[in-house]
């Protein structure tokens, strides 16, 4: 059973959606109920552990997706072997992360609340490996409806621990119980529905493969998640608890918005790796394809957030939280960047190139760092979004660079395109900050939603046929 490029975005994008509105209101309560510096201990707690997800993965995730998706007769010893070797590096990630914060010294709360997150970043790595096979069969329906179900137990649990006043780290308890009913959940849907059979079968020679294969990416993945969290990292020891409670809020609004690439780069990753195997001249189609999609979401979404960030960010946190409205507005233009970068990312991974994206990130985190030790005690965590926009710049650029070595792509058509989505995008957000000074801002956004949608079907970025094409690709029966 797999489904169109289009309707495994859609799958992953509706329940991203779901998921990421549950969250938004639920960090909303957090940030309320708990206050600036208890919000930055408890962001901090969760971040810190997140870093290690990349040991207990190694880079095996894609590895996994990209060769069942060439081989699945092979898929059952693939996933046998890769659950056990998840297994022990799980383990390892955990009491490296526990060595870790109690040597650099972290308050004891801070402590307890790390050790607890573990579990969850154990039970996580392990669910991976069913959503790199489900993923590679080009079926995230199960991966979907696990990301709906893990947010909707959070809440639950954590709004009940915020309302009855239970201790900080009920608030982490509340990722783990969600984290180890999907791990269960997912095996369950691979064995039901593909047959899986779950054996203490370790195959020496996959693992051996596998993990050549996976040290690029494992390598990335470490790179990539110092660059994702390291301007948190030093705001811990730089910044105040308080500090770093602000920084989560423009964080945490930027990252909700990360769904709509992510879906996207999870459902052509596995089609730009068959497509390199066969038909490469493919390939650069659909990455501009995969662009001008993006171009239509992100650029009225980043400039919305702009014109609107301030009113936003002090009807809904509180006025405590206005000194996270400027590192809002960077980053919305640090957004656009990242959106477009996903998707190079997965074209230079998926054609074997894993080194070459390991080099960007390492690169972008080079900056990144730089930028933050210079500007973190300037200008504080204003300066750790001028650094994100900058390494952000850098990765997408890069990246395309690289792109156009591995695939053919047309730079007048992607101009175009993003020509063709971006100046609908400027007038809609020159009609949205004249109406929210005349009207309150929530009138004003759907007002803004039907300006952008009349003027891109005017620009001639959006037609007909475009919107037709993608109803059918959704319309198409599984195969």
């Amino acid at each position: 059973m797999s489904y169109t490029v289009a309707q495994n975005t859609t799958f992953l994008t509706a329940a991203s959606v779901l998921q990421k509105i549950i969250s938004f209101f639920y960090f909303i309560l957090v940030a309320r109920l708990l206050g600036a510096a208890n919000t930055g201990q408890y962001f901090f707690a969760l971040t810190f552990t997140t870093i290690f997800t990349v040991v207990a993965d190694f880079g095996l995730s894609p590895v996994l997706t990209r060769e069942v998706a060439r081989d699945t007769s092979n898929a059952q010893n693939y996933v046998n072997t890769i659950l056990w070797t998840k297994a022990l590096f799980g383990v390892a990630a955990y009491l490296l992360a526990i060595f870790f914060i109690n040597i650099l010294g972290y308050a004891a709360e801070t402590r307890l609340l790390v050790y607890i997150s573990g579990v969850t970043m154990f039970f996580d790595s392990l669910q991976s490996v069913f959503n790199s096979f489900f993923r590679a069969r080009q079926n995230l329906i199960f991966e979907s409806i696990a990301i709906v179900a893990a947010q909707f137990i959070t809440l639950i649990v954590g709004t009940a621990a915020l309302l009855l006043h239970w201790p900080l780290m009920w608030l982490i308890i509340a990722y783990a119980i969600p984290s180890l009913l999907n791990f269960t959940y997912l095996a369950v849907a691979g064995r039901k529905f593909y047959g899986l059979r779950y054996l203490f079968a370790f195959d020496k020679a996959v693992f051996k493969t596998f993990i050549i294969a996976a040290l690029p990416f494992a390598l990335a993945g470490i790179i990539g998640r110092l660059y994702s969290y390291s301007d948190s990292l030093l705001m811990s020891k730089m910044l105040s608890a308080k500090e770093l409670g602000w920084w989560s809020v423009p964080y945490k609004i930027t990252f909700a918005f990360q769904f709509i690439p992510i879906a996207l780069s999870a459902s052509v990753y596995p089609v730009f790796s068959n497509l390199h195997t066969g038909e490469r001249a493919l390939i650069g189609p659909l990455f501009e394809k995969s662009w001008r999609y993006l171009f239509y979401a992100v650029f009225p979404l980043s400039i919305g957030l702009f014109v609107l960030g301030e009113p936003i960010i002090k009807l809904i946190y509180g006025a405590e939280y206005a000194p996270s409205v400027w590192p809002l507005k960077i980053l919305m233009f640090s957004l656009i960047f990242g959106y477009l970068s996903l998707i190079t990312g997965a074209l230079i991974n998926a054609t074997n190139h894993q080194r070459t994206q390991t080099g960007l990130l390492a690169a972008a985190l080079g900056l990144n760092l730089i930028l933050n030790l210079i500007m973190l005690p300037r200008i504080g965590i204003t300066g750790a979004a001028v650094a994100a926009l900058a390494s952000n710049i850098l990765l997408c650029v890069g990246g395309y660079y690289f792109s156009r070595k591995y695939a053919e792509l047309n730079i007048k058509n992607i101009s175009r395109q993003a020509f063709a989505a971006l100046w609908p995008a400027l007038v809609m957000g020159m009609a949205v900050y004249f109406l929210a000074q005349r009207v309150h801002f929530l009138l004003a956004i759907p007002i803004g939603a039907i300006v952008y949608g009349a003027l891109l079907f005017a620009s001639g970025g959006l037609t007909k046929q475009i919107l037709f094409g993608f109803l059918a690709k959704l319309k198409k029966q599984p195969v």
